[in-house]
């Protein structure tokens, strides 16, 4: 019975966390430099999911198979994913833009999917790819070549995003495959541990390391490690175990608009129309890909 209500609500729940991180980084990051920020993070995030694994008696324990797993799928799910966003937000790229580029994971997903699962691609779904790239490059061109963003800045900022694309494209796979064994709370502590340590190095060699710190920013930095790094990974790891990897990566074209949406309400982020066109064909493209996938929302 419970484990039915919470496969009714995971999805919906998850898009929402999901969404609600790119706003939250862009909150957190004139405050902190996007490595800094994600060490704190990931140390403070591991810290408390130890904690609560043991305070419910949960398994603490791993083979080493299996750490080895975690650390590998940890460098793409965490280290490149998530600090690709982080970079690509602190170099410009709005909300909206970033999410529509890691968007596009759900088609590569379903690509990658045919190669190692054999599966066929349907005409429409060519169809899909081709409008999907067509709307991000609508999407990315007003961007780039604004005169407020040189190309160079621009670029940085979109190639951050792009790594963060393979990073959770490669990293969603590899967790479906090799994943499914590993104990969620702890399984993903030490995940954000190996992540924490070596976003630390980064920071420690290319950063300040100075953080300005206020009741808001750890009021933020509190629901970004609870309701993201916690809420929607732990929804994640637990749909993919109950789904398919291309029926739980089409959740997050879902996220586009609404991390539009919230970049709108709390940041008076505005896409032009060529970039508001390139967002609806985007979506619509995703949507032609995995239209047949049956997740529920």
């Amino acid at each position: 019975m419970l484990d039915s209500i919470v496969s009714r609500f995971a999805p919906g729940i998850f898009v929402v966390l999901w969404s609600s991180g790119f706003i939250g980084a862009k909150f957190l990051l004139p405050h902190a430099e996007p490595f800094t920020l994600l060490s704190v993070r990931f140390a403070l995030t591991a810290f408390i999911l130890i904690s609560i694994a043991a305070a419910m008696h949960a398994p603490i324990k791993m083979t080493k198979s299996q750490y080895l797993r975690a650390g590998y799928i940890s460098l793409f799910l965490h280290f490149a994913y998530t600090g690709g966003i982080f970079v690509a937000l602190h170099e410009g790229v709005s909300a909206g833009i970033t999410a529509v580029v890691v968007s596009l994971q759900p088609v590569l997903v379903s690509l990658l999917a045919i190669a190692l699962l054999g599966e066929k691609l349907r005409s429409s779904q060519v169809a899909g790819l081709v409008l999907g790239l067509i709307g991000v490059t609508l999407l990315l061109a007003p961007k780039i070549l604004q005169g407020d963003a040189s190309l160079v800045f621009s670029t940085a900022g979109v190639l951050a995003a792009m790594i963060a694309l393979i990073g959770s494209v490669w990293g969603t796979l590899e967790q479906k495959r090799y994943g499914s064994d590993l104990p969620i709370l702890y399984g993903l502590a030490f995940q954000y541990t190996v992540s924490g340590i070596l976003l630390g190095i980064l920071a420690f060699t290319t950063e300040s390391m100075i953080i300005e710190w206020s009741i808001q920013f750890v009021a933020v930095l509190l629901w970004i490690v609870l309701g993201v790094s916690i809420g929607s990974v732990v929804l994640l790891f637990y749909l993919l175990r109950k789904g398919t990897a291309g029926s739980v990566s089409s959740l997050l074209y879902l996220g586009t608009p609404l991390a539009a949406t919230f970049g709108y309400i709390f940041f008076d982020e505005h896409i032009s129309s060529v970039g508001a066109i390139g967002m609806a064909i985007a979506v619509f493209g995703v949507w032609l890909v995995l239209r047949q996938e049956k997740v529920k929302a």
